[in-house]
């Protein structure tokens, strides 16, 4: 899968692009909003995995303008965040992203929707990997 990260957390940013790589996916990190842009009209994800709250701007409000591009819609997205209150989550929703919160176990919840998303996929191949429409 390629996917595309941004989280200005360094540290945080920097381990999940080394644990998404080591469990066989391409990872581009971005640190600013900017650069996300500039790596979408660069490249075609599979998967962003995106910080709500960054020095350079909410990922909520990125992406509320984001979607107005049909490509980007497509993206299957995912916000990783320390916020976890009912607003947000419900704003995840609005998006139709997934949320899941920086916790203990951030990791392996990202490993299990990784996993949702692959399935999902999966299902809809026939048994050579041509997409049905």
């Amino acid at each position: 899968m390629n996917i595309l990260l941004i989280d200005d957390d360094i540290d945080f940013g920097e381990t999940m692009r080394l644990t998404l790589s080591s469990w066989g996916h391409r990872v581009t990190l971005n640190r600013n909003w900017l650069s996300l842009m500039r790596s979408l009209k660069e490249d075609s994800y599979d998967l962003i995995i995106a910080d709500i709250e960054t020095p350079t701007g909410n990922g909520l409000t990125a992406f509320r303008f984001l979607n107005e591009d049909e490509s980007v819609r497509e993206i299957e997205l995912i916000f990783v965040s320390g916020l976890n209150d009912a607003e947000t989550l419900r704003s995840c929703q609005e998006l139709g992203a997934g949320h899941i919160h920086k916790s203990s176990s951030v990791f392996e919840d990202v490993r299990r929707a990784l996993t949702k998303i692959t399935d999902s996929h999966v299902t809809t191949l026939d048994p050579v990997g041509v997409s049905i429409p």
